[in-house]
């Protein structure tokens, strides 16, 4: 072959490969978020999840330079949810808010249509949030022992409240049962926000529910809380004892909060995205907020939160045995 040709077929030989070449550099490049973002919710508005993705899509729209909404999609315990964000493009656009029923539902349910660990990658973790013990003023328990009792004497009688199968007050009611070794029957809402609704009206007697939703209703006198749920008084009610100050040592649970991605969305984007919402908690107005919401700001790197979540799968195997919990 001549020099001439030789150039000749190089010269066509980088005419078709450069633009091959070019392509995925062109892709990586793009620029993020280049259209709405959408943060799913599964449950429905006025629930302590609902209230933090709002908090967050609300933050983040001022500065990422796109609108970013709260999308509800409730129902199946969070699967609808999560199966609909585990599937979505991984393009940064699609995120998804879970808490302690994410880790419960590998448990629980024999066959998820996704993978809880595989097919979502963690984000941020956003917050921490105690839980309250409470009850229809009509229950003639003023404490967390005199309930027991209640439920020791007529256990077919007494129903407690959630916003769903393994979700955080599901949870928290079906360990408060196995601790204190009696029976309720669980009826499972989809949502926080119509549990609260039947409690207050009488169709269930108590529920172990996220304070953020329950204080106003205490406050009014509509349900009366019996304690609460974390090792630690809070400082929204400082009168208010622990579970395990109230007859039940030892017994601790804290409702979390976490963000995730489709688990193909690429790392630049989830540290974007985990920076914002780092930017977004420390700030002096957000971190009062949560204050008065009774949450703590979550902390941790994308690759903690991803232990952290791994962590808490294995930690409610034992609970869901232990609670004999059941997807009602």
């Amino acid at each position: 072959m001549t020099p001439l040709l030789r150039l000749r077929h190089l010269a066509v030989a980088a005419l078709f490969t450069t633009p091959l070449l070019a392509g995925p550099a062109v892709a990586q490049d793009a620029p993020w978020p280049s259209k709405p973002v959408r943060i799913v919710v599964p449950f429905p508005p006025g629930g302590a999840a609902d209230t933090f993705a709002r908090l967050v899509a609300e933050q983040a729209g001022k500065s990422i330079g796109q609108p970013v909404l709260a999308e509800n999609r409730p129902g199946a315990g969070g699967q609808i949810a999560t199966d609909f964000v585990a599937k979505a493009a991984p393009d940064g656009h699609t995120f998804l808010i879970v808490t302690v029923g994410h880790a419960v539902n590998p448990s629980l349910y024999p066959k998820l249509p996704y993978d809880t660990l595989g097919d979502l990658t963690p984000v941020a973790r956003i917050a921490d949030l105690p839980s309250v013990l409470v009850v229809n003023p009509a229950v003639p328990a003023n404490t967390v022992q005199e309930l027991v009792a209640m439920m020791k004497a007529k256990p077919d009688a007494i129903t407690y409240a959630s916003s769903g199968n393994a979700t955080t007050s599901h949870v928290a009611g079906a360990m408060l049962l196995a601790q204190a070794g009696v029976q309720a029957t669980h009826v499972p809402y989809k949502g926080s926000a119509p549990a609260v609704t039947d409690l207050i009206g009488g169709q269930v007697q108590w529920m172990i529910d996220p304070i953020l939703s329950s204080q106003q209703h205490v406050k009014t006198g509509k349900l009366r809380a019996l304690a609460i749920s974390t090792p630690r008084r809070s400082a929204l009610a400082p009168g208010l004892p622990t579970i395990a100050e109230s007859g039940l040592p030892g017994y601790e649970f804290s409702a979390w909060f976490v963000l995730l991605a489709p688990a193909k969305t690429p790392a630049a984007v989830v540290q974007k995205m985990h920076t914002e919402v780092e930017r977004i908690l420390a700030q002096p107005e957000v971190r009062e907020r949560f204050a008065q919401l009774g949450a703590e700001p979550g902390s941790g790197t994308t690759q903690q939160v991803g232990a952290f979540l791994a962590g808490e799968v294995k930690r409610y195997e034992k609970v869901v045995r232990d609670a004999n919990m059941k997807a009602d």
